[in-house]
């Protein structure tokens, strides 16, 4: 009986192997190229390998690229984290971590033959991996579409255009790797990759200028090809016909066709994310992601999403042009600087109209306390973005949809008018501050969510209001003084060990705020009476603030966000050193022995108090502002002051 190929065999180009050959090389070379510099060999020597945006086709769907991981691993040691876990008191923590991951390691070093050190340091230079449309293969290498004998021809004529859909929009993958000298540690994964794949697939051979391309072609319908070379120390590997080939092609420039770096949106938005810094980026992605959804709709075969698809595309959503980031390290004053921008042709209607960012104040109010790991201000015109929201659902709901999904029944419910008693009374600021709520727990953060009012007595009388309505269910309280209305929180089966929401309302002076900690909201009054330290005072906000002002080269921002470095840090330590942590792990342990091996290893270690290591964290500042073409958003961290 001959039987059809699988439809869904275009996605799954490496097949049913238990080990694919993608997760054994491709994700722990790019993530462990930044776990592992710190135990790597001394650096090696790169190649003259062009920059990726240089091989890769034109129109590529999606791209991350790390310019030169020994730098990567340089950076990293005299980095403050470097510092950290290289500072006596972590090192004996960090050393057993190190080891709990070789051991956990063992059963995948089984299958690719090398131990975690070696794959640690197989990159040497450039690493790149992108996502981008598949090339037809050529009529005589397709394997022919089989069917079940007893297929109707209706059948038959209905999975061949399935299946011509799907190869016409399918998506390849390409991954390059500047190995150098440990080239060798690669080719022992893929002689063991090939080993395998040549089991359900036919092996071929393409030389072009001396360098040979393996060719693995599909036996089976669906199925993409795959192939890959290795030249001068680096290893390139391609899902899609030609995928390999077209890498060589131009990295000898024997090769016509348009590359990334001729892509026009890749280009502005790429170099807008290189900002004023004098050195190279080390990381850069591109993201493509109307051009991803439109391929993904296009090889379904829903009839549905493919009518609605060109309607959504009207609404805006084929005006965002891409997206893109850097990140850089290095610099004097700076541990990190990213950027990251999103490029989107006017005009701006349709589902873009729900973006309305707006410039205002940014500086924390007078309510938030020094103590939050976090703050973020942000100015946007609600009522504007949820008019233009409202547009966009009556094209899918009928008209006044919102006024029947939502304003009618908060009207019956609440006796609320949406826009009357709410948006209307908002200046279009917004606050989120985030804090820790001591004990240390799983859910021990709090956040406190603000909108900045027009008239706070309007705003109060209609909590009031609110009240009446929900006796039931909206208690009132006095907390410091100040009226406070609170929600239901979780029932008594509620875990002890975790702590318990407090969903609560209050106006404080000119603002609404939403918490579900009263501790926090008692914090929050004090600090505005003046009884405890406030964020803007803090010398580590002062400073981030007055770097911002450099970083936005001019620019009004229409969101500031402050980290403090030392308390995120400090939430997660304290977490991770906390009984009930280590009781969830051992209990989980018992059928998991991954999570078995890390609650030996924090049994095996005490840890120091966080005090210890809290000079080697410093605040974060991010910030966003509008431009015509699109949003703009940059971070930066302070390096901090290790007293060396």
């Amino acid at each position: 009986m001959r039987m059809l190929s699988p439809p869904g065999g275009p996605s799954r180009p490496l097949g049913a192997i238990k080990h694919l050959f993608a997760a054994a090389l491709i994700a722990p070379l790019t993530v462990c190229s930044l776990a592992g510099p710190l135990r790597a060999a001394d650096p090696k020597k790169a190649s003259d390998l062009p920059g990726a945006p240089r091989l890769l086709p034109n129109d590529t769907l999606a791209y991350v690229r790390l310019d030169n991981v020994n730098d990567v691993r340089k950076d990293l040691k005299s980095s403050s984290l470097g510092k950290m876990i290289n500072d006596p008191k972590f090192r004996p923590f960090a050393d057993d971590l190190y080891a709990t991951l070789e051991e956990l390691f063992q059963e995948i070093s089984k299958e690719i033959g090398l131990e975690l050190d070696e794959l640690l340091a197989i990159p040497q230079g450039q690493v790149a991996f992108a996502v981008h449309p598949a090339k037809p293969m050529e009529t005589d290498e397709k394997p022919e579409l089989k069917f079940d004998d007893d297929a109707s021809d209706d059948e038959i004529e209905r999975r061949k255009k399935r299946q011509e859909l799907r190869e016409q929009y399918a998506f390849g993958l390409t991954f390059i790797v500047d190995a150098g000298d440990n080239i060798d540690s690669v080719m022992k994964i893929v002689d063991r990759f090939e080993t395998e794949m040549k089991k359900q697939r036919v092996r071929r051979v393409v030389k072009i200028d001396g360098t040979e391309v393996t060719r693995l072609l599909p036996n089976r319908a669906g199925r993409l090809p795959v192939e890959f070379f290795e030249r001068d120390g680096t290893f390139v590997i391609g899902v899609g016909n030609s995928a390999a080939q077209d890498v060589l092609k131009h990295w000898l420039g024997e090769s016509d066709e348009p590359t990334l770096a001729d892509n026009a949106n890749f280009g502005t938005i790429i170099s807008r994310c290189l900002g004023a810094e004098e050195t190279r980026p080390q990381l850069t992605f591109y993201l493509d992601p109307h051009a991803i959804a439109d391929r993904i709709i296009k090889r379904s075969d829903s009839i549905a999403i493919a009518l609605m698809w060109p309607s959504i595309e009207q609404m805006g959503v084929a005006r965002i042009a891409g997206i893109g980031g850097s990140s850089f390290r290095g610099g004097e004053v700076f541990e990190g600087i990213a950027h990251y921008h999103i490029k989107i042709d006017p005009p701006r209607d349709g589902v873009l109209g729900v973006l309305r960012p707006e410039t205002g104040e940014t500086a924390p109010p007078d309510w938030v306390p020094e103590q939050v790991l976090q703050y973020s201000s942000l100015n946007w015109d609600f009522a504007k973005a949820y008019e233009n929201f409202g547009k966009v659902l009556d094209r899918f709901q009928g008209e006044d949809s919102l006024k029947r999904l939502a304003e009618t029944p908060l009207k019956t419910r609440l006796g609320l008018d949406l826009q009357e008693d709410l948006l209307s009374n908002l200046t279009g600021r917004f606050v989120r501050a985030s804090w820790v709520e001591p004990p240390a727990r799983i859910n021990s953060g709090v956040n406190v969510f603000a909108f900045e009012l027009i008239d706070p007595t309007k705003a109060k009388s209609t909590l009031a209001e609110v009240r009446d309505r929900l006796q039931q269910r909206m208690k009132v309280e006095t907390i410091a003084g100040q009226t406070t209305y609170r929600l239901p929180g979780p029932g008594d089966r509620f875990p002890n060990n975790l702590r318990k929401p407090e969903p609560s309302f209050m106006v404080l002076d000119k603002w609404l705020l939403y918490c579900d900690s009263t501790q926090f909201l008692e914090k929050a009054v004090l600090t505005h009476a003046g009884k405890l330290p406030r964020l803007i005072d803090l010398p580590d906000y002062q400073l981030v603030s007055s770097e911002l002002g450099g970083k936005l080269d001019g620019e009004a921002p229409f969101l500031l966000s402050f980290i403090d470095g030392a308390e995120s840090m400090r939430m997660i330590y304290d977490l991770a050193k906390a009984p009930n942590s280590r009781n969830f792990l051992r209990n989980a342990g018992e059928n998991n022995p991954g999570l078995r091996k890390i609650s030996e290893l924090m049994d095996r270690n005490q840890l120091p108090a966080f005090s210890e290591f809290e000079q080697y964290f410093a605040p974060t500042g991010s910030f966003g502002y509008n431009e015509p073409d699109g949003i703009h958003f940059g971070f930066f961290t302070l390096r901090a002051d290790t007293n060396e």
